[in-house]
């Protein structure tokens, strides 16, 4: 029995797993199939070394994560404010705000420089990354000066880290947007697949199996028994 085909970028398992549509056809041949395409991406990830990984983790979460908080700061959480949690934010946040902002620039900068090393391709979610550190930094400039004018002060340089960081990423969502495409990976066969490989692919597997549990779309199901089956052959009734 073939898996299906479920296109050219299939989402990881897990996510597919999260987020499949109840009403749509969700078969084990589907999550196989999900599994199966994951495989390259999965080799890549255990060669990986571990500060290799946390690099990797870090370059495209640190500017987004920074401008969010130095959006965080200036606009505060109202329920947290009524629960005397924090207290409202005033123009003594700008500064703050402007240490988050600036954290985010020198992060593009870290994602230009991963844009360069990959040979100037356009990497999934680069430009994804652009567009939300640019707009938590330009939602971010009208709350500045809202604060300073309550507070009868000026903002003075405090908002050029905002102004470079949006800057940065408009020229990183340009150069992303005129970049080709990445190559097309060579497939690794299943047979090829390194032990350490398989592990990382059964427990990517395991927890799709467990969210698919979760959302109530496994109901007849051995799940004990579908986690031990062998990656590729998750559909097949003969190794129930």
């Amino acid at each position: 029995m073939t898996l299906p085909d479920i296109g050219p970028k299939p989402l990881p398992p897990s996510d597919w797993a999260r987020t499949a549509p109840r009403h749509e056809p969700h078969g084990l041949d589907v999550l196989e199939a999900h599994v199966v395409a994951y495989r390259t991406q999965a080799a890549k990830w255990t060669a990986m070394s571990v500060p290799r990984r946390i690099w990797t983790i870090a370059v495209m979460y640190l500017p987004v994560l920074a401008s969010i908080g130095g959006f965080a700061a200036l606009m505060g959480d109202d329920r947290a404010i009524r629960l005397g949690r924090m207290d409202a934010p005033d123009s003594g946040d700008i500064p703050f705000a402007g240490v988050c902002y600036a954290v985010a620039a020198f992060g593009v900068i870290m994602l230009i420089a991963e844009w360069l090393r990959h040979g100037r391709r356009r990497a999934p979610g680069l430009r994804l990354a652009a567009v939300v550190t640019f707009v938590f930094g330009a939602v971010g400039i009208p709350l500045a000066h809202m604060l300073a004018a309550r507070d009868g002060v000026g903002v003075g340089f405090l908002l050029v880290p905002t102004y470079v960081m949006m800057a940065l990423a408009a020229a990183l969502f340009v150069l992303a947007q005129l970049s080709p495409p990445p190559e097309p990976e060579a497939q690794l066969d299943l047979e090829d697949l390194d032990d350490k490989t398989v592990a990382y692919l059964l427990k990517q597997r395991s927890k799709a199996i467990d969210e698919l549990v979760k959302r109530g779309m496994l109901p007849d199901e051995d799940i004990d028994a579908l986690k031990a089956r062998p990656i590729g052959r998750l559909h097949l009734e003969e190794d129930a």
